[in-house]
């Protein structure tokens, strides 16, 4: 009996480490996915205010802006199928460890309206910016 409660604490162990690494995995992707559109959203800004006195390349960093947003978009789905797949590793240690579960993804409530907002821009940068090429 002594050798088996010996053998599962080294597990206990290693799944609470995993636990809090796991937490801090999630919480980085977390923040990172409200954080990454604000920051877009603010260089595409400052670009664009300071080509919109330069006619003649002010539709190229349109496309520019709007590619670029593409690029961050990718990178934004990236992030969240990490932290997705954090948050289901850390239900599953929360449930072998007999925890009550408390890890959940809501991305819903806060990326998803800022995920709209970079649609909206780089859906607008690729049109006026294609239309001012022409």
């Amino acid at each position: 009996m002594d050798t088996q409660n010996e053998m599962e604490k080294p597990k206990v162990e290693s799944l609470i480490a995993q636990l809090a690494e796991l937490n801090s995995r999630s919480r980085w992707y977390s923040s990172q996915l409200w954080q990454v559109p604000f920051a877009y959203l603010g260089i595409a800004g400052v670009v664009l205010a300071r080509l919109a006195d330069k006619n003649s390349i002010f539709g190229l960093g349109l496309i520019a802006t709007g590619l670029f947003g593409i690029f961050v978009s990718i990178h934004m789905y990236g992030m969240q199928n990490g932290e997705r797949r954090a948050v289901r590793n850390l239900q599953k240690i929360e449930k072998e460890l007999k925890l009550e579960p408390t890890a959940e993804c809501k991305h819903k409530t806060y990326v998803l309206p800022l995920q709209i907002a970079m649609t909206l821009v780089i859906i607008v940068c690729l049109i006026v910016g294609a239309y001012l090429l022409k």
